[in-house]
């Protein structure tokens, strides 16, 4: 699966002569190659609704901008044939006003779009995307069962390590101390705490119950999304 770049952008009813349009444009020429070897979408609400995407024309005194229409007409257009950018869908035709707007450089990227009822004097556009995540796997952990570490050789090779510490030059520098107490302070668990592969998140010595109940309503979110 090819990385995907998702643009949102909106153009405010005042822009009168297409500027936002035109910065548009400046951001896409941003992406370089990128808009040729990766899936690019790009939606927003332009407030273009005098655009006639079946014949890509522009109606003359609708209202809205001419100047702003032309213009993302034409940067559609010009996509279309250099960058291989072409509009994949719309909303419903069967609408009176053509705001919000899908781009993408892979039609079959976009499997299906839904217009439903939305807040203010807008509806609300819904896309399914035809994408796959690539899960990423958790790395193994291992847990310290400090319970039953070997304390006595634990104290005897600290109190040694402390005479030799002490009897090294002390002019060394603070992170080469540091590293010095660190390293050994690793080797000593190696040898005298034992340790096992947790199998699961909630095997970890810090997952509390706290954040298990957190972790299961996560999920039940999730699930209840995935059904609405």
């Amino acid at each position: 699966m090819k990385p995907i770049v998702i643009c949102t952008f909106y153009r405010a009813p005042h822009d009168s002569q297409g500027t936002q349009i035109e910065e548009l444009d400046l951001s896409l020429s941003k992406l370089g190659n990128k808009i040729n070897t990766h899936n690019v979408i790009i939606t927003g609400d332009f407030n273009l609704p005098n655009i006639n995407w079946e014949n890509h024309h522009v109606t003359p005194n609708s209202g809205y901008s001419t100047v702003a229409a032309n213009k993302s007409l034409s940067l559609s257009l010009s996509l279309s044939l250099s960058l291989s950018l072409s509009l994949s869908l719309s909303l419903s035709l069967s609408l009176n006003n053509i705001l919000d707007f899908v781009f993408t450089n892979r039609p079959g990227l976009i499997k299906k779009l839904n217009v439903v009822d939305g807040i203010a004097d807008h509806n609300t556009v819904i896309i399914d995307v035809n994408i796959s995540l690539k899960r990423k796997h958790r790395p193994k952990r291992n847990k310290v069962i400090r319970n039953k570490a070997d304390h006595l050789n634990i104290q005897k090779s600290l109190d040694d390590f402390t005479h030799e510490y002490f009897s090294l030059n002390q002019n060394m520098t603070v992170n080469d101390k540091w590293n010095l107490i660190s390293k050994k302070i690793v080797n000593i668990m190696k040898h005298y705490v034992p340790v096992r592969l947790a199998t699961s998140i909630y095997n970890r010595p810090w997952f509390n119950k706290d954040l298990k109940k957190n972790v299961q309503k996560k999920e039940t979110i999730i699930q209840e999304t995935k059904n609405i």
